[in-house]
Protein backbone atom coordinates (compact mmCIF):
# COMPACT_ATOMS: atom_id res chain seq x y z
CA UNK A 1 0.00 0.00 0.00
CA UNK A 2 1.11 3.53 -0.71
CA UNK A 3 0.48 7.02 0.60
CA UNK A 4 1.22 10.21 -1.37
CA UNK A 5 3.49 12.30 0.84
CA UNK A 6 4.68 14.98 -1.63
CA UNK A 7 2.35 16.59 -4.15
CA UNK A 8 2.96 19.94 -5.87
CA UNK A 9 0.36 20.31 -8.63
CA UNK A 10 -1.16 18.42 -11.55
CA UNK A 11 1.79 19.27 -13.82
CA UNK A 12 4.59 18.36 -11.41
CA UNK A 13 6.06 15.02 -10.34
CA UNK A 14 9.25 13.84 -8.66
CA UNK A 15 12.25 13.00 -10.84
CA UNK A 16 14.86 12.07 -8.22
CA UNK A 17 14.92 11.00 -4.57
CA UNK A 18 17.88 10.48 -2.21
CA UNK A 19 18.08 9.42 1.42
CA UNK A 20 20.73 10.80 3.73
CA UNK A 21 23.19 7.88 4.04
CA UNK A 22 23.28 8.03 7.84
CA UNK A 23 19.65 8.99 8.56
CA UNK A 24 16.74 7.54 6.54
CA UNK A 25 14.38 10.15 8.01
CA UNK A 26 16.19 12.79 5.94
CA UNK A 27 15.01 12.68 2.34
CA UNK A 28 15.80 14.95 -0.61
CA UNK A 29 13.39 15.08 -3.55
CA UNK A 30 13.72 16.88 -6.88
CA UNK A 31 10.35 17.89 -8.31
CA UNK A 32 9.92 18.36 -12.07
CA UNK A 33 7.18 20.29 -13.83
CA UNK A 34 6.61 18.89 -17.31
CA UNK A 35 4.02 18.04 -19.95
CA UNK A 36 4.67 15.73 -22.90
CA UNK A 37 2.38 15.61 -25.91
CA UNK A 38 2.82 14.14 -29.39
CA UNK A 39 3.22 17.66 -30.72
CA UNK A 40 5.24 19.28 -27.94
CA UNK A 41 7.33 18.92 -24.83
CA UNK A 42 7.21 21.55 -22.08
CA UNK A 43 9.80 20.88 -19.40
CA UNK A 44 10.34 23.16 -16.43
CA UNK A 45 8.42 25.76 -14.52
CA UNK A 46 7.77 27.02 -10.98
CA UNK A 47 6.89 23.50 -9.80
CA UNK A 48 10.47 22.31 -10.31
CA UNK A 49 12.71 22.52 -7.25
CA UNK A 50 14.42 20.67 -4.39
CA UNK A 51 12.38 19.59 -1.37
CA UNK A 52 13.70 18.25 1.92
CA UNK A 53 12.05 16.18 4.64
CA UNK A 54 13.49 15.41 8.10
CA UNK A 55 10.63 13.21 9.29
CA UNK A 56 10.61 10.35 6.75
CA UNK A 57 8.43 12.24 4.28
CA UNK A 58 5.65 13.35 6.63
CA UNK A 59 6.40 17.03 5.94
CA UNK A 60 8.48 18.81 3.32
CA UNK A 61 10.24 22.17 2.97
CA UNK A 62 11.45 23.60 -0.33
CA UNK A 63 15.11 24.66 -0.05
CA UNK A 64 16.16 27.70 -2.05
CA UNK A 65 19.33 29.23 -0.59
CA UNK A 66 21.98 29.38 -3.32
CA UNK A 67 19.77 27.68 -5.92
CA UNK A 68 18.54 29.26 -9.18
CA UNK A 69 15.95 31.97 -8.65
CA UNK A 70 14.30 31.48 -12.04
CA UNK A 71 12.29 28.50 -13.26
CA UNK A 72 14.09 25.17 -13.16
CA UNK A 73 13.68 22.02 -15.26
CA UNK A 74 14.92 18.52 -14.57
CA UNK A 75 17.10 18.04 -11.48
CA UNK A 76 19.26 15.06 -10.56
CA UNK A 77 20.32 14.40 -6.95
CA UNK A 78 23.08 12.33 -5.35
CA UNK A 79 24.46 11.70 -1.86
CA UNK A 80 27.44 9.71 -0.63
CA UNK A 81 28.17 7.76 2.56
CA UNK A 82 31.72 9.07 2.28
CA UNK A 83 30.38 12.46 3.47
CA UNK A 84 26.75 12.33 4.63
CA UNK A 85 26.46 16.12 4.90
CA UNK A 86 27.21 16.54 1.18
CA UNK A 87 24.41 16.62 -1.40
CA UNK A 88 24.93 17.11 -5.14
CA UNK A 89 22.43 18.40 -7.69
CA UNK A 90 22.55 18.95 -11.43
CA UNK A 91 19.98 21.57 -12.34
CA UNK A 92 18.44 22.57 -15.66
CA UNK A 93 17.69 26.31 -15.56
CA UNK A 94 18.43 29.46 -17.54
CA UNK A 95 21.92 29.87 -18.99
CA UNK A 96 23.11 32.06 -16.12
CA UNK A 97 21.98 29.70 -13.34
CA UNK A 98 22.02 26.16 -14.74
CA UNK A 99 24.75 23.76 -13.74
CA UNK A 100 26.19 21.45 -11.11
CA UNK A 101 25.51 22.42 -7.47
CA UNK A 102 26.86 21.19 -4.14
CA UNK A 103 25.59 21.49 -0.58
CA UNK A 104 27.80 20.75 2.42
CA UNK A 105 25.07 21.22 5.04
CA UNK A 106 22.50 18.58 4.08
CA UNK A 107 20.80 20.65 1.42
CA UNK A 108 20.17 23.76 3.49
CA UNK A 109 22.36 25.96 1.27
CA UNK A 110 23.97 25.45 -2.13
CA UNK A 111 26.91 26.57 -4.21
CA UNK A 112 27.08 26.46 -8.01
CA UNK A 113 30.27 24.59 -8.89
CA UNK A 114 30.05 24.23 -12.66
CA UNK A 115 27.84 25.31 -15.56
CA UNK A 116 27.67 21.77 -16.99
CA UNK A 117 24.33 19.98 -17.41
CA UNK A 118 23.56 16.92 -19.54
CA UNK A 119 23.41 17.68 -23.25
CA UNK A 120 22.62 15.65 -26.36
CA UNK A 121 18.89 15.61 -26.93
CA UNK A 122 18.54 17.57 -23.71
CA UNK A 123 18.56 17.24 -19.91
CA UNK A 124 15.07 15.72 -19.98
CA UNK A 125 16.62 12.56 -21.48
CA UNK A 126 19.56 12.29 -19.06
CA UNK A 127 20.41 14.47 -16.02
CA UNK A 128 21.05 11.74 -13.44
CA UNK A 129 24.12 11.76 -11.20
CA UNK A 130 25.79 9.09 -9.06
CA UNK A 131 28.27 9.84 -6.27
CA UNK A 132 31.10 7.51 -5.34
CA UNK A 133 30.43 5.71 -2.04
CA UNK A 134 34.09 6.02 -1.00
CA UNK A 135 35.27 9.34 -2.49
CA UNK A 136 33.04 12.31 -1.65
CA UNK A 137 34.50 14.42 -4.47
CA UNK A 138 33.87 11.80 -7.19
CA UNK A 139 30.58 12.10 -9.07
CA UNK A 140 29.47 10.65 -12.43
CA UNK A 141 26.83 12.26 -14.62
CA UNK A 142 25.02 10.42 -17.40
CA UNK A 143 24.98 12.00 -20.85
CA UNK A 144 25.67 11.01 -24.46
CA UNK A 145 29.11 10.24 -23.08
CA UNK A 146 29.85 9.76 -19.39
CA UNK A 147 31.03 12.82 -17.51
CA UNK A 148 32.84 12.64 -14.18
CA UNK A 149 34.26 15.05 -11.63
CA UNK A 150 36.94 14.21 -9.08
CA UNK A 151 36.90 17.59 -7.32
CA UNK A 152 33.32 18.00 -6.24
CA UNK A 153 32.11 19.51 -9.49
CA UNK A 154 34.79 22.13 -10.02
CA UNK A 155 35.88 20.38 -13.23
CA UNK A 156 34.41 17.59 -15.34
CA UNK A 157 36.09 15.01 -17.57
CA UNK A 158 34.37 13.47 -20.59
CA UNK A 159 34.82 9.71 -20.99
CA UNK A 160 34.47 9.40 -24.78
CA UNK A 161 34.54 5.65 -25.26
CA UNK A 162 34.27 5.51 -29.07
CA UNK A 163 33.61 2.03 -30.43
CA UNK A 164 34.49 0.39 -27.10
CA UNK A 165 31.08 1.28 -25.69
CA UNK A 166 27.73 2.53 -26.94
CA UNK A 167 26.71 6.08 -26.13
CA UNK A 168 23.59 7.48 -24.39
CA UNK A 169 24.02 6.55 -20.74
CA UNK A 170 21.22 6.35 -18.18
CA UNK A 171 22.20 4.39 -15.06
CA UNK A 172 25.40 3.84 -13.06
CA UNK A 173 26.31 1.50 -10.21
CA UNK A 174 29.66 1.92 -8.41
CA UNK A 175 31.21 -1.01 -6.54
CA UNK A 176 31.71 0.16 -2.92
CA UNK A 177 34.60 -2.26 -2.46
CA UNK A 178 36.32 -1.46 -5.75
CA UNK A 179 35.28 2.02 -6.95
CA UNK A 180 36.98 1.65 -10.35
CA UNK A 181 34.48 -1.14 -11.03
CA UNK A 182 31.31 0.30 -12.57
CA UNK A 183 28.19 -1.05 -14.25
CA UNK A 184 26.61 1.35 -16.73
CA UNK A 185 23.24 1.00 -18.42
CA UNK A 186 22.90 2.73 -21.79
CA UNK A 187 20.80 2.61 -24.93
CA UNK A 188 22.57 -0.59 -26.03
CA UNK A 189 22.26 -2.46 -22.75
CA UNK A 190 24.68 -3.11 -19.92
CA UNK A 191 28.45 -2.48 -19.85
CA UNK A 192 31.10 -3.13 -17.21
CA UNK A 193 34.44 -1.50 -16.52
CA UNK A 194 37.13 -2.41 -13.97
CA UNK A 195 39.48 0.52 -14.73
CA UNK A 196 37.19 3.53 -14.31
CA UNK A 197 35.86 3.84 -17.87
CA UNK A 198 39.13 3.13 -19.74
CA UNK A 199 38.02 -0.24 -21.12
CA UNK A 200 34.65 -1.92 -21.28
CA UNK A 201 32.93 -5.25 -21.78
CA UNK A 202 29.37 -5.58 -23.04
CA UNK A 203 26.80 -8.12 -21.81
CA UNK A 204 25.46 -9.45 -25.13
CA UNK A 205 23.07 -12.01 -23.68
CA UNK A 206 20.45 -9.55 -22.42
CA UNK A 207 17.49 -9.23 -24.79
CA UNK A 208 16.54 -5.68 -23.88
CA UNK A 209 16.21 -3.91 -27.24
CA UNK A 210 13.22 -1.62 -27.68
CA UNK A 211 11.43 -1.81 -31.02
CA UNK A 212 9.43 1.19 -32.15
CA UNK A 213 8.03 -0.45 -35.29
CA UNK A 214 8.11 -3.84 -37.01
CA UNK A 215 7.20 -5.04 -40.52
CA UNK A 216 6.79 -8.47 -42.10
CA UNK A 217 7.28 -9.44 -45.76
CA UNK A 218 5.53 -12.07 -47.90
CA UNK A 219 8.51 -14.41 -48.34
CA UNK A 220 7.95 -18.17 -48.28
CA UNK A 221 8.31 -20.56 -46.60
CA UNK A 222 9.35 -18.20 -43.78
CA UNK A 223 8.63 -14.50 -43.67
CA UNK A 224 11.31 -11.94 -42.81
CA UNK A 225 11.17 -9.23 -40.18
CA UNK A 226 12.25 -5.58 -40.21
CA UNK A 227 12.44 -3.85 -36.86
CA UNK A 228 13.09 -0.20 -36.13
CA UNK A 229 15.00 -0.30 -32.83
CA UNK A 230 15.68 2.45 -30.34
CA UNK A 231 19.22 3.66 -31.07
CA UNK A 232 20.18 0.26 -32.50
CA UNK A 233 19.25 1.04 -36.09
CA UNK A 234 16.98 -1.04 -38.30
CA UNK A 235 17.37 -4.80 -37.91
CA UNK A 236 16.61 -7.47 -40.54
CA UNK A 237 16.19 -11.16 -39.87
CA UNK A 238 14.17 -14.30 -40.65
CA UNK A 239 11.25 -15.58 -38.63
CA UNK A 240 12.53 -19.15 -39.03
CA UNK A 241 15.34 -20.93 -40.87
CA UNK A 242 16.25 -24.41 -42.09
CA UNK A 243 19.35 -24.49 -39.86
CA UNK A 244 19.41 -27.19 -37.23
CA UNK A 245 20.26 -24.45 -34.70
CA UNK A 246 17.21 -22.39 -35.63
CA UNK A 247 17.54 -18.60 -35.95
CA UNK A 248 21.09 -17.56 -35.08
CA UNK A 249 22.62 -14.18 -34.34
CA UNK A 250 24.44 -14.31 -37.67
CA UNK A 251 21.10 -14.59 -39.49
CA UNK A 252 20.33 -11.01 -38.42
CA UNK A 253 22.05 -7.85 -39.63
CA UNK A 254 21.69 -4.05 -39.49
CA UNK A 255 21.05 -2.39 -42.87
CA UNK A 256 20.69 1.11 -41.38
CA UNK A 257 22.08 2.72 -38.24
CA UNK A 258 21.05 5.50 -35.83
CA UNK A 259 17.54 5.15 -34.43
CA UNK A 260 15.19 2.90 -36.38
CA UNK A 261 11.56 3.91 -36.74
CA UNK A 262 8.89 3.24 -39.37
CA UNK A 263 9.70 0.26 -41.60
CA UNK A 264 7.70 -1.27 -44.46
CA UNK A 265 8.23 -4.01 -47.06
CA UNK A 266 7.17 -3.74 -50.67
CA UNK A 267 4.29 -6.28 -50.72
CA UNK A 268 5.12 -7.37 -54.27
CA UNK A 269 8.91 -7.42 -53.94
CA UNK A 270 10.23 -8.56 -50.53
CA UNK A 271 13.76 -7.63 -51.60
CA UNK A 272 12.71 -3.95 -51.49
CA UNK A 273 11.90 -2.19 -48.24
CA UNK A 274 11.75 1.30 -46.78
CA UNK A 275 13.60 2.30 -43.63
CA UNK A 276 14.38 5.56 -41.88
CA UNK A 277 16.42 7.24 -39.24
CA UNK A 278 15.21 10.14 -37.17
CA UNK A 279 13.67 13.38 -38.50
CA UNK A 280 12.43 12.12 -41.83
CA UNK A 281 15.51 10.52 -43.35
CA UNK A 282 13.63 7.95 -45.43
CA UNK A 283 15.67 5.34 -47.33
CA UNK A 284 14.85 2.68 -49.93
CA UNK A 285 16.76 -0.56 -49.40
CA UNK A 286 17.50 -3.19 -52.06
CA UNK A 287 18.51 -6.42 -50.31
CA UNK A 288 19.89 -7.91 -53.55
CA UNK A 289 22.57 -5.25 -53.93
CA UNK A 290 22.63 -3.98 -50.29
CA UNK A 291 22.05 -0.50 -51.74
CA UNK A 292 20.51 2.25 -49.59
CA UNK A 293 18.99 5.14 -51.54
CA UNK A 294 18.08 8.41 -49.79
CA UNK A 295 14.55 9.27 -50.94
CA UNK A 296 13.56 12.01 -48.49
CA UNK A 297 11.21 14.56 -50.15
CA UNK A 298 12.69 18.03 -50.50
CA UNK A 299 10.96 21.42 -50.71
CA UNK A 300 11.13 23.43 -53.93
CA UNK A 301 13.55 26.36 -54.17
CA UNK A 302 12.12 29.27 -52.20
CA UNK A 303 9.88 27.08 -50.02
CA UNK A 304 10.49 26.88 -46.27
CA UNK A 305 12.26 23.79 -44.90
CA UNK A 306 10.20 20.70 -44.15
CA UNK A 307 9.40 20.09 -40.49
CA UNK A 308 9.86 16.38 -39.79
CA UNK A 309 8.72 14.39 -36.81
CA UNK A 310 11.44 12.45 -34.98
CA UNK A 311 9.43 9.33 -35.93
CA UNK A 312 8.18 9.93 -39.48
CA UNK A 313 5.25 7.89 -40.87
CA UNK A 314 5.72 5.87 -44.08
CA UNK A 315 2.88 4.08 -45.89
CA UNK A 316 2.67 1.98 -49.05
CA UNK A 317 -0.60 2.07 -50.93
CA UNK A 318 -2.48 -1.26 -50.60
CA UNK A 319 -3.63 -0.79 -54.19
CA UNK A 320 -0.30 -0.03 -55.90
CA UNK A 321 3.02 -1.06 -54.36
CA UNK A 322 5.00 1.63 -56.18
CA UNK A 323 2.97 4.38 -54.47
CA UNK A 324 4.34 5.72 -51.21
CA UNK A 325 3.19 8.32 -48.71
CA UNK A 326 5.30 10.14 -46.10
CA UNK A 327 4.46 13.12 -43.93
CA UNK A 328 6.26 16.21 -42.76
CA UNK A 329 4.09 19.24 -41.98
CA UNK A 330 2.40 18.28 -45.23
CA UNK A 331 1.60 14.98 -46.94
CA UNK A 332 3.83 13.73 -49.76
CA UNK A 333 3.10 11.11 -52.45
CA UNK A 334 5.43 9.21 -54.76
CA UNK A 335 4.31 6.97 -57.62
CA UNK A 336 7.81 5.66 -58.42
CA UNK A 337 9.03 4.18 -55.11
CA UNK A 338 10.43 7.46 -53.86
CA UNK A 339 12.42 8.59 -56.90
CA UNK A 340 10.22 11.69 -57.12
CA UNK A 341 7.67 13.26 -54.80
CA UNK A 342 4.67 15.58 -54.97
CA UNK A 343 3.26 17.46 -52.00
CA UNK A 344 -0.47 16.70 -52.03
CA UNK A 345 -1.45 18.93 -49.12
CA UNK A 346 -0.68 22.31 -47.67
CA UNK A 347 0.67 22.74 -44.13
CA UNK A 348 -1.53 20.51 -41.97
CA UNK A 349 -0.28 22.02 -38.69
CA UNK A 350 -1.08 25.31 -37.02
CA UNK A 351 2.56 26.35 -37.54
CA UNK A 352 2.68 27.90 -34.08
CA UNK A 353 5.69 28.20 -31.79
CA UNK A 354 4.70 26.33 -28.66
CA UNK A 355 6.72 28.73 -26.52
CA UNK A 356 4.79 31.75 -27.79
CA UNK A 357 1.21 30.54 -27.32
Amino acid sequence: TWEAVLEIDENTGVASVAFAPDDPDVIYAATYQRRRRVWSFLGGGPGSGIQKSTDAGATWVRVTKGLPEGDMGKIGLAVTPAAPDVVYATIEANEEERGFYRSTDRGESWERRNEYISGGTGPHYYQEITASPVDADRVYQVDVFLHATSDGGKTFKIHETGKAKHSDNHAIWIDPDQPDHLLVGCDAGLYETFDDCVSWRHFPNMAISQFYRVALDNSEPFYNILGGAQDLGTLFGPSRTMHVDGVRNQDWYVPLGSDGYHVVFDPDDPETSYLEWQVGNVMRYDRRTMELQDIQPQPKPGEPPERWNWDTPILISPHESTTLYVASQRLWRSDDRGDSWTAISTDLTRDQNRYEL
